[in-house]
């Protein structure tokens, strides 16, 4: 099932951060993957950089994920693991794990991106909130969901 986004709405991402920082820092195990990942003071000014939050469907729905992304990275399924594009010795594996998020009836994908680092454990590095659509294109809702979170 999709996480629910009931929360505080920011007013700003400059509000978001100050929230952040003070609120969602720090470790939480991902269930699919058994990997403890890090939310990281760094990892959110990334978050809420212009380039990140334009990547997301709307600013509104990208700062109210921010706020369950404990949650998210928590029940995530691993869909995808790489070798690191820039070849660093640090990185083990890129990683990406995903989680879908209920914003005002409309549910979306939130693909998280996590570094695996050989010798510092894992960093979620940034995340994506996109639409979730069906093969003919149409929105999917949250009445589209049996009790086993598929459509």
């Amino acid at each position: 099932m999709p996480v629910d986004t009931f929360g505080y709405a920011f007013k700003n991402t400059a509000e978001a951060r100050i929230w952040a920082k003070n609120t969602i820092t720090g470790i939480y195990k991902n269930k699919d993957t058994g990997n403890d990942i890090r939310i990281s003071k760094t990892a959110i000014n990334k978050y809420l950089s212009e380039k990140v939050v334009r990547q997301s469907v709307n600013i509104n729905v990208h700062l109210s994920t921010l706020q369950k992304l404990p949650e998210l990275i928590a029940t995530a399924v691993l869909k995808d693991s790489k070798p690191d594009d820039n070849n660093s010795m640090h990185i083990k594996a890129i990683q990406r794990i995903y989680g879908m998020i209920k914003y005002q009836d409309n549910v979306y994908s939130v693909k998280i991106t996590v570094k695996v680092y050989l010798h510092a454990g894992s960093k979620a590095y940034s995340y994506q909130v996109v639409e979730m659509k069906n093969p003919d294109g149409k929105r999917i809702f949250q009445d589209s969901f049996s009790s086993s979170g598929k459509p």
